[in-house]
């Protein structure tokens, strides 16, 4: 009988095998299949399961000893073997075919016994790492191209820190077994229990070379695995290098930062505001920053020796403000005009800004001051004055009245006692001698020797200075914590403090998503406007463009609304980080009649209680 007629008679008996194989998998899964006998009416016993597969069959179609050890294996491993059980296929063709069987991989894509095993073998090994081998999964490549492009995939992947699947590959000569991590960062190996056999060192880092492990292999892992009592355990056998993020890209500033400047500690214990000074001042033309681009990062290795890049430094945007002079190529940001430095980090905003003198006082007589900068006010405020500054507000004299308003900080070096007629406002930093009856709003820490009947809301931290620092009645809510040498007092009124409403601020962040939503929905709009009316006016069917320079300045309206909303996101990001560690902090003494609530956890305090630091775990243990 000639070569083909064996070939295709052997494939026929193949092809009936399978289909009785099916026949019988559907059954077992309760499907109705017609094997072409006629329908019996009663039932008979269950028979015998029978082998999928008969190696004297196999034999007979002319399968060598090599092949048939292929297939009785896959029987002892419990494997489909009928896949692979067929004359087209060598040995080494059926090694891989039940490899990736065992691996759980879809050996579809390599079945064909027109690929040699080896181009087998590169096809399952990137099954096995999970890449996509339908890019090199052909005939037209060789082992070396499947080879190159499989490491091309691979280094793809891995090289900006991506992941694959954890891995475990037996070997199926010495049983020894390794695992990858997804990441390929680690790899572990565990020898066999029971085989009796040695391994020496050298063998192992042959072993290793095979399954392609080259780097970081560790020699007390090595060593460690060559001992007869951890036989049976994985034993850390190689550590990647994990890549190192580049340096953040900063602003070199020439200026004094530090906005501002700390208060001095008097001999009394108090503190005195009085040479608290705002920012450096600069003139025209002056060096203000200077923007360091974000570094590359240190780069990385895994156990497989691909190389993973170290993820670049994050990039600042440009500086924002008013008063400044920018050289964007180099970008240096220079003074414009005469007056004092102010820096937001957190916004990248820097201004220059010019101060407004008022010599004397201010109050219901003089009129109020409203102006696009610094107001220094070199009396007193009181009455029903309104200072409202874009930029920083001082008063050097007493504050028992009024309005203050400022787009940056407040100095209030003489204090306040407003008779609950008064009301300050920073979107940055509130800093006084004291407060006495008066509403404080600050969008970063308040400051001061003590806090008497006060409405207190800050974003940052309240916090009471000095050697006599006190919190005294009233009602005060600070995101990032409250600090004070005494919290409360002994007479009625009540001290209550709130830290770390993280409800709020989650309720607060969402709402500002929807608001951005909105804002986005109403900018598709506009785009899709302004698109059709530059087709229109393309065309010529529209001449006058009133309605399209309309749509441009309300679509810069909107960016300008997006972008303050992301900012005020950005915020409240940082606020609610921060409020996750708040505290309430009584350096000497926490007193009755003070209710502390921290995330929404309250306690009373009804007994005099030494300095102690409360947390929302503390007050839970205490409910």
């Amino acid at each position: 009988m000639s070569g083909t007629l064996l070939f295709q008679e052997s494939k026929s008996m193949i092809d009936e095998l399978l289909q009785a194989a099916n026949g019988l998998i559907g059954m077992a899964n309760g499907e109705t299949v017609d094997l072409g006998g006629e329908e019996e009416t009663e039932e008979l016993p269950e028979p015998e399961p029978e082998p999928a597969v008969d190696l004297a069959e196999l034999e007979a179609l002319g399968l060598y000893d090599a092949q048939l050890q292929e297939v009785e294996l896959g029987i002892r491993q419990k494997l489909p073997v009928q896949l692979y059980a067929q004359s087209c296929y060598n040995w080494m063709q059926m090694k891989e075919i039940r490899m990736g069987m065992l691996s759980e991989v879809d050996v579809k894509w390599y079945m064909n016994p027109l690929y040699n095993a080896e181009q087998m073998h590169q096809i399952r090994l990137g099954l096995e790492y999970g890449l996509d081998v339908s890019g090199y999964a052909r005939l037209i490549y060789t082992v070396s191209d499947m080879y190159k492009k499989r490491h091309a995939l691979m280094e793809d992947q891995y090289r900006s820190g991506g992941r694959g699947q954890e891995r475990y590959v037996l070997d199926e000569y010495t049983h020894i077994r390794l695992h990858f991590s997804a990441d390929l960062m680690k790899a572990w190996i565990m020898l066999p229990k029971d085989d009796g056999r040695a391994y020496t060192i050298a063998e192992l880092r042959r072993l290793l070379k095979k399954y392609e492990v080259r780097h970081g292999i560790l020699a007390d892992g090595l060593h460690e695995a060559t001992i007869e009592g951890t036989r049976g355990k994985e034993i850390l056998i190689a550590q990647g290098i994990p890549p190192m993020p580049g340096r953040d890209g900063y602003y070199e500033l020439a200026f004094d930062r530090e906005l501002p400047d700390a208060p001095e500690l008097l001999a009394d214990g108090s503190v005195d505001y009085t040479h608290v000074v705002l920012a450096d001042t600069a003139q025209p033309g002056e060096k203000l920053a200077e923007y360091r681009p974000a570094g590359k990062g240190k780069s990385g290795m895994t156990v497989t020796g691909i190389a993973i890049d170290g993820e670049k430094g994050r990039e600042l945007p440009p500086l924002t403000g008013s008063g400044i002079a920018v050289d964007s190529e180099k970008r240096v940001y220079t003074a414009a005009i005469k007056g004092y430095v102010t820096y937001d980090a957190e916004r990248c905003k820097l201004s220059v800004m010019q101060t407004y003198l008022v010599n004397g006082d201010v109050n219901s007589y003089s009129g109020s001051v409203i102006y696009d900068g610094t107001v220094h006010v070199s009396g007193c405020v009181s009455g029903k004055a309104v200072i409202r500054a874009t930029g920083d507000v001082v008063v050097d004299g007493f504050v028992s009245g009024g309005s203050i308003e400022a787009g940056n900080n407040v100095i209030l070096r003489s204090g306040v006692n407003a008779a609950d007629q008064g009301s300050i406002q920073a979107d940055g930093r509130i800093m006084g001698k004291f407060f006495e009856r008066v509403k404080l709003t600050a969008g970063s820490d308040i400051e001061g020797n003590y806090f008497l009947d006060c409405s207190v809301r800050s974003e940052g931290r309240v916090i009471a200075k000095g050697g006599k620092s006190r919190i005294m009645g009233g009602e005060m809510t600070a995101s990032a914590g409250i600090e004070a040498g005494i919290i409360g007092n002994y007479g009625s009124t009540v001290t209550a403090v709130t830290v770390a409403n993280l409800y709020e601020l989650t309720e607060r962040l969402q709402d500002i998503k929807e608001q951005q939503k909105k804002v986005s929905a109403e900018q598709e709009k506009l785009e899709e406007g302004r698109e059709k009316l530059e087709k229109l006016i393309g065309e010529g069917a529209v001449s006058d463009q009133r309605i399209y320079q309309k749509i441009l300045q309300a679509a810069a309206v909107k960016s300008s609304e997006w972008a303050a909303l992301e900012q005020k996101k950005e915020h409240l990001k940082t606020v609610k980080k921060n409020a996750m560690q708040a505290t309430v902090k009584a350096q000497k003494e926490l007193r009755p009649g003070t209710s502390v609530t921290i995330n929404g956890v309250t306690r009373k305090i009804t007994e005099a209680s030494p300095g102690m630091t409360l947390t929302e775990e503390m007050l839970l243990e205490k409910k």
